[in-house]
């Protein structure tokens, strides 16, 4: 079975190389790997096109004045249709009331098939209490519950089947307040590319970078990276790139600058690996990428 792994940071974006940008020091290692050997940066990374390998720089503006926000961003990700316009702003952190009918009838899972689909982020029992009593879901556990796509728990993430969202667990005992297994994140790809197959499709969201770009927190975003780039390492020993493919992207930059506290006007990245390069050709913003790993997990 082929399958997609969407592997989806938040707050990531292309911006100029130097002591403001973790991912300059990034060289040689998965990121770099993975985008075909280059670095993630403005003057690095820039648009290829080949059947295995797809890498571009798009846009997460939207055609909208203002800095990008994670809940249109995301809810434009997820659906395809772009939910900032639809708005007339940009908005976040939770998606915007104009966004929430279209996430309930047409979100990615729907359009790939929910019995298809996996959710591969493991929460604690306390964001479950948070978000019924508030009705704050994130874009992706919103998408969830629209669909029927588990929103994995602590017991998922103990039985090997889920990852916690700093990809290791090391951060999320204090916040689930229970004893928990630290992994690698060299295992956590390998549980990833189990999930791969047993689904057509398989998301994992990383915010942590997001968190460390607001912070202004040069040693926190450069632990994140150099995580995500072990991560990286570990996906591309263990996925079979002959039938699965890995799409990674973002929503608005903010990381790779940390001059600034906001969010920045900077296009975000798009790596494709794998067979499913080809559909995400004609891919320049963010509506293109529900629409093409729809398309690669139909075939």
């Amino acid at each position: 079975m082929k399958s997609v792994f969407f592997f989806f940071i938040d707050g990531l974006g292309i911006g100029q190389a130097g002591e403001n940008n973790p991912l300059s020091h990034l060289v040689d290692g998965g990121f770099s790997e993975m985008a075909g050997c280059r670095s993630w940066t403005e003057e690095d990374f820039t648009s290829r096109a080949e059947d295995r390998l797809f890498r571009s720089p798009i846009d997460a503006r939207l055609g909208i004045e203002g800095l990008p926000q994670s809940g249109t961003g995301q809810s434009t990700i997820f659906t395809g249709v772009n939910c900032a316009e639809l708005a007339k702003r940009h908005y976040g952190p939770y998606p915007h009331s104009t966004s929430r009918p279209i996430l309930a009838e047409s979100n990615l899972y729907h359009q790939v098939g929910a019995t298809y689909s996996a959710f591969a982020n493991a929460y604690p029992s306390r964001f479950f209490d948070y978000a019924r009593k508030r009705n704050r879901w994130s874009t992706t556990t919103r998408c969830c519950l629209e669909s029927g796509v588990t929103i994995r728990s602590i017991a998922d993430l103990e039985n090997g089947v889920a990852i916690a969202a700093d990809l290791t667990g090391s951060g999320l005992a204090n916040v689930a307040e229970t004893d928990l297994t630290v992994i690698t994140e060299r295992e956590a790809a390998r549980r990833i590319a189990g999930l791969c197959k047993k689904y057509r499709l398989v998301v994992f969201e990383y915010f942590h970078t997001d968190k460390a770009g607001h912070a202004q927190n040069g040693a926190a975003a450069a632990r994140c990276c150099e995580s995500i780039d072990r991560f990286l390492s570990g996906l591309l020993e263990f996925m079979d790139f002959g039938s699965n493919s890995v799409v990674i992207s973002s929503d608005h930059g903010n990381i790779e600058d940390l001059g600034v506290k906001t969010h920045t006007l900077n296009d975000v990245p798009l790596v494709v690996r794998g067979p499913a390069a080809i559909y995400f050709r004609s891919v320049n913003d963010l509506t293109g990428i529900a629409g093409a790993i729809t398309a690669a997990t139909a075939q």
